[in-house]
């Protein structure tokens, strides 16, 4: 372990354009977490009704999905880092413009929404081209240590982030929580500026983004254990959507003592099981890649599920905490997996496709999760989702491609191996 923990180190250490791209992918983070809390309950005081805060998340994701597409194609044609900075300006002047007229009380539930949709449509833009971008700043026996570095940075900003919305919210206006993800978006496309390396793919020839499209649809569909994972994320994505995204605020106001401020409490539970997931990581990378990815959405179904039992805040945030452990165990190895297996020149697209099928369920879910929470309660939604996520796991785990899909490569952490990641390193400087 110590020296897992040793090359990683060195690795960061070495690679300033990986320290400046996690840095820029933290701030973007600090944003993000708290935009959800902001939006939700900034509705909520609006008119209360769970439709309306589902009917908005509806949006915001149906936006996402069609853009995203095409984000894939941009980026595999275009200068990564271009098309990230252009993304989070967009959604810094959306978030902030959001968070003006909360704070002003000029915001109605259309010009939430349609602020959202912006946002959404732009934010689309950002992971292709961030996956792609990272893939060109570290060599191929780098990659789980890097994502797993840039997760725990991540992780440590989600802690931040939900604990610090709640607080505000509780105390004063989720306007000034959506003004913040607003500042934040800004911080980070101006950070990612100084990340200079040039994509290490140049197409010989390109074509038509329709003939691009298809091309990364068929790379999608021609790797079948690619499929079933992504048709499992489709399935526990959308019941996070409905359970936890949308259903949460409500639940939270409804059955916690303390509403926002425990609702806060359990996000940043979420975020140290995130820290403790990507530590895992970086130290235990996982052989058994499928069975890993199939067991994650457990701790996902037991946080719905105790929910659903309205069991107490302390007991939630346990499995809040054990829910974000799996997954970003889940995104470190995944990720990981993704960019060795695919080519880079498709990495964008492919990883484009597999996003808006993974993302194709949870508007639906999302646009049911209110009205079915008015008409039978949000508990039994809870109860629902979580069944659905069990069920999706074991369904996956029952295909042999994934059950026997093996881990990525591991980084060499032999004394030549560490030399020549070091090296590696310092050749993208």
């Amino acid at each position: 372990m110590r020296k897992r923990l040793g090359a990683a180190a060195k690795l960061m250490r070495r690679n300033r354009h990986l320290r400046r791209y996690t840095a820029a992918r933290t701030a973007f983070v600090l944003g993000t977490t708290t935009a959800p809390a902001g939006l939700a309950f900034a509705l909520l005081a609006e008119d209360g009704a769970a439709a309306t805060l589902g009917l908005v998340t509806t949006i915001g994701l149906l936006a996402y999905l069609a853009v995203t597409p095409i984000a894939g194609v941009l980026a595999d044609r275009l200068p990564r880092h271009c098309i990230i900075v252009a993304s989070q300006l967009v959604c810094g002047l959306s978030q902030g413009l959001s968070g003006a007229l909360v704070i002003t009380g000029s915001a109605t539930t259309w010009s939430l929404g349609g602020l959202a949709m912006l946002t959404a449509a732009a934010a689309a833009f950002f992971q292709p081209a961030a996956k792609g971008m990272l893939a060109a700043l570290v060599t191929l026996d780098a990659l789980v240590p890097a994502n797993a570095l840039l997760q725990i940075a991540a992780s440590l900003a989600a802690i931040i982030g939900p604990a610090t919305a709640g607080l505000v919210i509780a105390l004063g206006s989720p306007g000034w929580i959506l003004a913040w993800t607003g500042a934040a978006h800004l911080l980070s496309g101006a950070m990612f500026l100084t990340v200079r390396r040039p994509d290490a793919h140049t197409p010989d020839q390109r074509h038509g983004i329709g003939r691009e499209l298809l091309e990364g649809l068929s790379a999608f569909a021609n790797r079948r254990w690619l499929r079933v994972l992504t048709s499992l994320h489709a399935l526990t994505s959308a019941c996070w959507s409905a359970g936890f995204t949308v259903l949460g605020p409500l639940f939270a106001l409804r059955h916690l003592e303390d509403g926002a401020l425990s609702w806060g409490i359990i996000g940043s539970a979420f975020g140290a099981g995130l820290i403790i997931g990507s530590v895992t990581a970086l130290l235990l990378p996982p052989s058994r890649i499928g069975m890993l990815l199939c067991a994650a959405a457990l701790p996902e179904a037991l946080l719905l599920a105790s929910m659903a039992a309205a069991a107490p805040t302390w007991w939630i945030a346990i499995a809040s905490a054990l829910a974000g452990a799996a997954a970003t165990l889940k995104l470190v190895s995944y990720t990981s997996l993704q960019q060795r297996e695919i080519p880079h020149g498709q990495l964008s697209r492919v990883t484009a496709t597999a996003s808006t099928v993974g993302s194709a369920l949870a508007p639906v879910f999302s646009a049911l999760a209110g009205p079915l929470a008015d008409a039978v309660g949000v508990r039994l939604v809870l109860a629902g989702c979580a069944a659905i996520a069990v069920t999706g796991a074991a369904a996956a785990f029952s295909v042999r491609d994934v059950r026997h899909l093996g881990a990525p490569a591991s980084p060499d952490f032999s004394r030549e191996g560490q030399a020549r990641l070091v090296m590696d390193s310092v050749s993208v400087r």
